[in-house]
């Protein structure tokens, strides 16, 4: 019988307590937004709770809630480009981000290294690359809309844009030694 079934199961409630603050830290660092994070941290805490009879006890307690706490910030990633009428940042894109989040609050060593291998590469860029990434991937910017600024077709600026994500992902290879 799982013990977190009962209603008023304190060890569930411990488990989640312990884990209140990672999940607002990871949420800040997927959203940018102390307000959002708040929000986000109670609507994850409320799912949690309410799923509560699915956890398997014997189970990793932290990757379930953060997996419930990605998914509640890639619902509310899309909420907001729906209000803002904006094209979605790529998901892939946001993954890499979530595992930047996830393991800034507590993976292993590689993925560490990883972490700070990604953040030197994205320094290395030239300031206008990181804009263009941080335009599009980070704010929402639409593809037609850096387009035009930059005075480029669509599909000019989407090749850019890849050429800029490749330079990056081979510098995180090299950094870590798989390659060029």
């Amino acid at each position: 019988m799982n013990p977190l079934k009962n209603q008023t199961s304190p060890e569930f409630e411990r488990l989640l307590e312990a884990h209140r603050p990672r999940l607002h830290a990871f949420l800040l660092s997927l959203t940018g937004s102390g307000a959002a994070a708040d929000d986000l941290a109670q609507e994850t805490c409320l799912v949690l709770w309410e799923k509560r009879e699915q956890f398997d006890p014997s189970g990793d307690f932290r990757a379930w809630a953060f997996r419930v706490a990605f998914l509640q910030a890639q619902n509310h990633r899309r909420r907001v480009a729906r209000r803002k009428n904006r094209e979605l940042p790529g998901d892939e894109l946001f993954d890499r981000i979530a595992d930047v989040a996830i393991e800034r609050h507590g993976r292993d060593e590689f993925e560490e290294r990883r972490h700070n291998a990604l953040l030197g590469c994205l320094r290395k860029l030239r300031e206008p690359h990181r804009d263009l990434l941080l335009s599009r991937y980070q704010d929402g910017t639409s593809l037609e809309h850096l387009s035009n600024e930059a005075g480029l077709n669509r599909n000019a600026m989407a090749q850019k844009l890849f050429r800029i994500k490749t330079t990056v992902a081979r510098c995180v290879r090299r950094k870590l030694g798989d390659g060029a």
